[in-house]
């Protein structure tokens, strides 16, 4: 596991949406954003150490146009959110897929990802960007 970890962060993972300064991007993974029972979309997740990114394509050209409109659609960000407006993240379920990423948020927000690849590499690669991240709050 840590060799697949070390492998992970020596690659230069590339976006098409701006970073901020000092940000980078510590790792990349495809999934489901899962809005509810009913509605899913396909998503590629990035995990920066300032926030935690959503991407994806518009699934009606492919409807549309086939393959050639699908590849030719610009990604567009879906959902964006800080690390530090992370309250709880946990492990769960979602019908038949157990590797689904369920964030709690500040703002009273759920947010769930299935999760494809490994849940260990995933895990430790939240964890990874998670040392670094200053609480909103402290006791000190």
């Amino acid at each position: 596991m840590r060799l697949t970890i070390l492998l992970i962060t020596m690659k230069q993972i590339k976006v098409k949406w701006p970073l901020n300064p000092q940000e980078t991007v510590l790792f990349k993974v495809d999934g489901v954003y899962i809005k509810n029972n009913f509605n899913a979309k396909q998503v590629t997740l990035y995990i920066t150490n300032e926030r935690i990114v959503l991407e994806s394509k518009r699934m009606l050209m492919f409807f549309l146009f086939g393959i050639i409109g699908w590849l030719l659609t610009r990604k567009k960000i879906t959902l964006e959110f800080p690390l530090s407006d992370i309250t709880d993240f946990r492990r769960t379920k979602h019908g038949f897929n157990k590797k689904v990423a369920e964030f709690d948020l500040i703002d009273g927000r759920t947010i769930r990802i299935g999760v494809s690849g490994k849940w260990e590499v995933f895990d430790a690669a939240y964890q990874k960007a998670m040392i670094d991240v200053q609480p909103l709050f402290s006791v000190n």
